[in-house]
């Protein structure tokens, strides 16, 4: 197997040498100021292009680390979605798990992110530790936390951190995501992040994160005011970007301005972009396609998103390499037009984007 060792810009890939910076790391008002310089992404060296066979890597914003072009999602391990041969679904077991992550480890795919199902953390974890490849990847946490803005926000972030670094079997997160659910929104009271931020800055200090970001569920102007408010305190943020909700394109310039990495989710929409899809005939390679659009935005450093069998792997990182056709433009269009026959909550209509069809 081909090992796939994550070059730093900035910061030694030694554990050793990162809990020597973090004695380092300045802070302002008790909050760690998640930046490694002011200065914006569009400083950072150049993309390295993607070679037949092989994931392309970019530079994750402000944070310097090298990150393929594609990442594991967690749903690749939480979601039913294995045929089971008996006209059902089921999980990837540890041992298909165990296939599919060396075998992305060999195409160059070392990013892990993870979010509130346990499996999600467990799973790939295990797996890291029967390879001993834990130092070769980058692993992001995503704390689907409703934020309060009380004290008891730290306690909360610090034992679901120490929780999770359990599950994970390491003893630190390279990525900590504060994220929402569908119903934690600014507007609903909660997402206040004065103490969040104070966590975050105790667990730098204490070696069990490096960077941290925001992002999942929220609307677009949700974004807007994060980043406002927030986004010269984090390294990174992750929206949904895919060929139906594309509301990101107007955000993303935003965010490469404060110099935050981007890591884009629901490149397929949990599947529901396939289902009028024709996957064993005309639309063979549709999903790869659909991933292949949101690479296409140099904007997008990190596309991550569920994989739940080897032929699903070695399908979607193809992404990297293959080439859109005019004809696969073209469907992806007429893809991206049909509504979803179960429309996927959140997305609709919000993130469609000022310059699409409407529902």
């Amino acid at each position: 197997m081909a090992e796939c060792k994550l070059e730093h810009k900035v910061d030694e890939s030694t554990r050793r040498g990162f809990l020597r910076r973090m004695g380092q790391t300045a802070c302002a008002g008790g909050i760690a100021a998640a930046v490694l310089g002011d200065a914006p992404s569009a400083r950072a060296e150049p993309p390295v292009p993607s070679a037949t066979g092989r994931v392309g890597q970019r530079v994750l914003g402000k944070t310097g680390l090298r990150v393929p072009e594609i990442g594991f999602g967690g749903h690749s391990w939480s979601y039913a979605r294995v045929p089971d041969g008996r006209g059902g679904l089921r999980r990837p077991d540890p041992d298909e798990a165990l296939r599919m992550i060396s075998l992305g480890l060999e195409m160059g795919v070392n990013f892990f992110d993870s979010c509130t199902p346990l499996e999600e953390h467990s799973v790939p974890g295990e797996v890291l530790k029967r390879l001993k490849k834990r130092d070769q990847v980058t692993v992001s946490a995503r704390l689907c936390h409703k934020m309060k803005g009380v004290p008891a926000d730290v306690e909360t972030v610090h034992r679901w951190v120490d929780e999770r670094l359990a599950l994970w079997q390491t003893d630190y997160f390279d990525i900590l995501m504060l994220t929402n659910s569908e119903d934690d929104t600014p507007e609903s009271g909660y997402w206040d992040m004065s103490y969040s931020l104070e966590a975050i800055g105790r667990l730098k200090k204490q070696g069990k994160i490096r960077y941290a970001g925001f992002g999942c569920h929220f609307t677009p102007d949700g974004f807007r005011k994060a980043f406002a408010n927030f986004g010269r305190e984090f390294d990174i943020c992750s929206m949904p970007y895919n060929i139906r909700h594309r509301a990101a394109e107007d955000l993303l310039p935003e965010a490469k301005r404060l110099g935050m990495g981007v890591i884009t989710i629901k490149a397929l929409a949990r599947g529901e972009l396939l289902t009028d899809a024709d996957l064993a005939g005309r639309d063979a390679g549709i999903a790869r396609n659909m991933i292949a659009f949101v690479l296409e935005n140099r904007s997008v450093d990190c596309c991550i998103f569920g994989m739940h069998t080897e032929e699903h792997v070695r399908e979607n990182l193809s992404a990297c390499w293959t080439p859109l056709t005019e004809a696969a433009r073209r469907r992806l269009d007429e893809l991206g037009r049909m509504p979803p026959r179960t429309l996927y909550g959140w997305l609709e209509p919000d993130w469609l984007g000022s310059n699409r069809f409407p529902c």
